[in-house]
């Protein structure tokens, strides 16, 4: 077991991560909007996504060099050019999930009768933020993963209590483009005039994280050591390749036992990978399916100010006293999901401004952190005292950072594999195939939505 645990790496920081927002608050509402039909959208949500973490994390542990350091040098075009663009993407994203995540707890807090919803969000946002900069948070940290674990047995559970329809979870998994359930334009005319394509990408946006957590969460590997990263010169070795030339191959040993140790160097981020996305597809689909069963017939969808309020319903069917327990669960999760935040997004901007300037990697990822903190912040208190909803203020975070840079991401991991590593390091038909769909899928799908975004608001 302890082995084992050893390869839980940034994987895990997804998974707890998204619990709170991707999986309970947009999974549930596909669930009850669309019903079973977009179960397909869980799988290959995750098969698009892990495919490009597992090639993200695969190729810094094989070379001891972040993906964004290489992209700086070798894409084509001018220098740096690829980097600032995805980090330009990542600093207007982070903004929009952060007051998000704040406001979907401030307004279930006014719900519940506690204050003013503005006032909670706010405080939430800042207290997080001050907790995680000081490096607070330990003891309540590990409540929050014990109450996160029971509430995803419980929802878990519950699918199985409100007894689904199973035929048309079934049929939820061939890929279709779904309508809107009739109730939805009757009761919910808002949701119904937003295009199917947006709904569908704000969901693929949240599910797992995006772009923002992803460059950060290779960045992270450092501390694991595995592979390369464990080297005694790891750093050296990394400003090595920095001072090659930026099209040559990286020099790996070819010898026929080292190419089998990087291969067994390979399985950690894979496994880390594979844990990561399957809890993440199991609790997705648990939360959409019982959107679907429960949501669905009571003709009750997530929005505007009840994003999280009907969520009870799944603890109830379970026993009603757990109808209690999903305020405690959901309101910890949420705050350790904004808390999480700050430190996430800081290993991102790290990682794509360290790419591009030396005096960014001197200072270290927490040099770069009142930056992130200041920018982050500033912005959200402004998008929170705005009076928006939960899905106004993510939505655009989640199309273009969420899917379309994952997209691209995706393009340029491709390239490096196949311009910069040796013939045995590169990626095997499997990955590269899953790599090359998923890239392309989620590129597609983040342009489609942004054209049908800005359609309507113009």
């Amino acid at each position: 077991m302890a082995t084992a645990l050893r390869y839980f790496g940034p994987g895990a920081i997804i998974a707890s991560l998204t619990i709170g927002s991707g999986e309970s608050i947009l999974a549930s509402r596909e669930g009850a909007v669309f019903g079973y039909a977009v179960l397909w959208a869980v799988v290959v949500g995750c098969l698009a996504k892990g495919g490009l973490v597992y090639a993200s994390n695969r190729y810094i542990t094989l070379t001891g060099e972040h993906p964004m350091r290489r992209f700086a040098r070798a894409m084509p075009g001018p220098r740096g050019w690829f980097p600032i663009v995805l980090v330009i993407i990542c600093f207007a994203s982070f903004p929009g999930w952060a007051s998000g995540v704040a406001t979907a707890l401030g307004d279930y807090l006014e719900a519940l009768g506690a204050g003013n919803a503005t006032l909670w969000a706010v405080g939430v946002l800042v207290l997080a933020a001050v907790l995680s900069f000081i490096g607070g948070y330990a003891v309540l940290e590990k409540v929050q993963v014990a109450i996160a674990g029971l509430m995803v047995v419980l929802v878990l559970i519950a699918v199985f209590v409100s007894n689904p329809d199973w035929l048309a979870a079934l049929r939820g998994l061939l890929p279709v483009f779904p309508d809107y359930a009739p109730f939805v334009g009757q009761r919910y005319p808002d949701v119904a005039e937003t295009s199917v394509w947006v709904e569908l990408a704000v969901f693929m946006g949240g599910l797992g994280g995006g772009m923002y957590d992803y460059i950060g969460y290779t960045g992270m590997l450092r501390e694991k050591k595995w592979g390369m990263l464990g080297h005694r010169d790891a750093e050296r070795i990394e400003d090595e390749l920095a001072a090659q030339d930026d099209r040559a191959t990286i020099p790996l040993s070819t010898d026929q036992a080292d190419v089998a140790n990087a291969r067994a160097w390979s399985r950690a981020p894979l496994f880390d990978m594979l844990a990561a996305f399957l809890a993440l597809g199991v609790i997705a689909g648990a939360f959409m399916m019982n959107g679907a069963t429960i949501l669905g017939a009571q003709q009750q969808v997530p929005e505007e100010n009840d994003v999280l309020t009907y969520q009870s319903q799944f603890f109830g069917v379970v026993a009603p006293m757990f109808e209690y327990f999903y305020i405690v669960a959901i309101v910890m999760v949420l705050f350790g999901t904004i808390y999480a935040l700050w430190e996430a997004y800081s290993w991102t901007a790290y990682e794509s401004l360290a790419a591009v300037s030396e005096r960014v990697r001197r200072r270290g990822q927490r040099g770069i952190r009142p930056l992130v903190y200041g920018w982050t912040g500033a912005i959200a208190l402004v998008a929170i005292l705005s009076d928006l909803s939960f899905t106004d203020l993510v939505t655009p975070a989640s199309i273009l950072g969420g899917v379309f840079a994952c997209g691209i991401y995706g393009a340029g991991l491709l390239y490096i594999d196949k311009v910069n590593l040796p013939t045995p390091y590169r990626m095997g038909r499997t990955l590269r195939a899953l790599v090359v769909l998923g890239s392309l899928f989620l590129t597609v799908c983040g342009l489609v939505a942004i054209l049908e975004l800005v359609g309507a608001i113009a």
